[in-house]
């Protein structure tokens, strides 16, 4: 699953320069005219003054892609770029203004002031924003781990270019080296973590999104079936290519990562836009879950305790997108002691594979099967939705030892983010007992998602949950 670099922290920054331009021009005419959208001459339209210095700044954005190289601009260059784009705003508005013949109806200190206000302003807001950009990728967990893969030859290049590289949403998670293993550990200052013997193990155990791959052109025979494997695993490869340089054309439309162009192989290209609509949809359905959670604790966190003392939640480490850790929270519905006892239970397993599944569970509590028959063991996952760990709609995460023994085909399902309900559970989720067919239908789901699939999962699970089918 790959979502190509999109302009979407281009995206975040132009709305917040829009904002400041508004916020900057309210200042001024506040100063000049002691009123936040008025002034002196009745011909004086705010509205319109502020329309045209929008349109005018978001044209040069269409036209001139203001924020290129944003990230690698210095602050005396920025401050440089922010003055031209104002001062060319301001013109082209003072034009519009000027045909219009209401140019005279405007106070010359609100422009003196709305370009001095929003100079600094702006200035500032982009400084924020590149120092800030970072830190947001971690929080939100939407960075994308990248391990590099190289040998002898292109190996201390692409790892200066990557410690020069300016797009944060990447995780540069070390550099598999496939020539002779360095006595330091290092190449270029990058840790090396894998060689050419244990590449494919470190991938399938690793939390990783992508891989960038820069080997000579003699050795791209060798290399098709590590490809292969990484592709069956649902790692996004990024693969060098030879580019010539023509002087009579200087721009070019493959992927790039510093001076290496690449070929981007991925199970499925996915639209910026329905992942967008899809995490809107996860935050809207975590809050109104989140208020049920509430309720729901407060009435059956007394019963789980009464009847088994313990913790009302139960937290257990589940391995999420493509190998990431996290914490999964439920209302317990088991004896404190239900792990310890699960060895004791592995010869009564039900399921045929990786996953354990036993029908009359002697290790859960008569409440639990309750909560577990109404789904209502479920709520907490709200929180983790909330948090990105999870989403509404996708596969659901394995335990540490099933991850442990996955294969490189069964990490595939991994590659989408872990969901509450998925399209396993809305398939008879108790009447399947074999875990390689759970594996293909969450390759199913990733094969063929789309925003509206995750709704008709969503509308099936509303009828499985109040049926009662398939929740034992």
């Amino acid at each position: 699953m790959y979502q190509r670099r999109s302009n979407l922290q281009n995206l975040m920054i132009l709305l917040l320069d829009c904002l400041t331009i508004v916020v900057s021009l309210i200042l001024a005419n506040y100063i000049r005219n002691g009123r936040l959208f008025e002034s002196d001459d009745a011909r004086m339209d705010f509205g319109l003054l502020l329309g045209a210095v929008l349109v005018v700044f978001l044209a040069m954005n269409l036209f001139g892609s203001l924020y290129r190289n944003m990230m690698l601009r210095g602050p005396l260059h920025e401050c440089m770029c922010v003055i031209r784009n104002n001062a060319i705003s301001f013109a082209g508005a003072a034009v519009v203004l000027y045909f219009m013949g209401l140019l005279d109806a405007y106070s010359r200190l609100v422009f003196f002031y709305f370009l001095l206000i929003d100079c600094i302003l702006m200035l500032i807001v982009h400084q924020l924003w590149k120092k800030c950009l970072p830190s947001l990728y971690r929080i939100f967990r939407e960075s994308r781990k990248t391990l590099l893969v190289a040998d002898d030859v292109f190996a201390v290049p692409l790892v200066m270019d990557m410690k020069n590289f300016k797009d944060y949403s990447y995780e540069f998670c070390g550099l598999a080296f496939l020539g002779e293993k360095p006595e330091n550990g290092e190449v270029g200052g990058m840790s090396v973590v894998a060689g050419a013997d244990d590449l494919i193990d470190y991938c399938k155990s690793a939390s990783l999104d992508e891989v960038i791959v820069a080997v000579a052109d003699t050795q791209s025979k060798e290399m098709k079936h590590v490809l292969e494997t990484l592709a069956e695993m649902g790692l996004t490869i990024h693969y060098r290519i030879p580019v010539p340089e023509l002087s009579g054309a200087s721009q070019k439309a493959l992927t790039q990562f510093g001076r290496f162009y690449t070929i981007t192989y991925a199970n499925r290209f996915v639209p910026v836009g329905q992942l967008a609509m899809k995490r809107l949809l996860d935050l809207v359905g975590a809050l109104v879950g989140c208020v049920f959670l509430g309720i729901l604790t407060v009435i059956v966190g007394p019963m789980i305790k009464l009847e088994s003392p313990g913790p009302i939640f139960f937290a257990q480490k589940r391995v999420g997108r493509n190998g990431r850790i996290f914490k999964m929270y439920k209302f317990r519905s088991m004896y404190a002691d239900a792990e310890e006892r699960k060895k004791e239970l592995m010869a009564q397993n039900e399921m045929n594979g990786l996953m354990f599944k036993m029908e009359n569970d002697p290790r859960i509590t008569k409440t639990g099967d309750f909560l577990r028959k109404t789904s209502l063991d479920e709520f907490p996952q709200f929180i983790n939705i909330l948090k990105g760990d999870m989403s509404l709609v996708g596969t659901r995460p394995p335990t540490l030892d099933e991850f442990a023994q996955y294969s490189p085909y069964h990490k595939k399902r991994l590659s989408f983010r872990p969901g509450l309900t998925g399209m396993w559970q809305v398939s008879g989720r108790s009447d399947i007992t074999d875990f390689e067919e759970i594996v293909k239908l969450d390759v199913e789901y990733i094969d063929n998602w789309s925003f509206w699939l995750d709704i008709k999962i969503l509308l099936k699970t509303f009828l499985e949950v109040f049926t009662q089918k398939g929740a034992r």
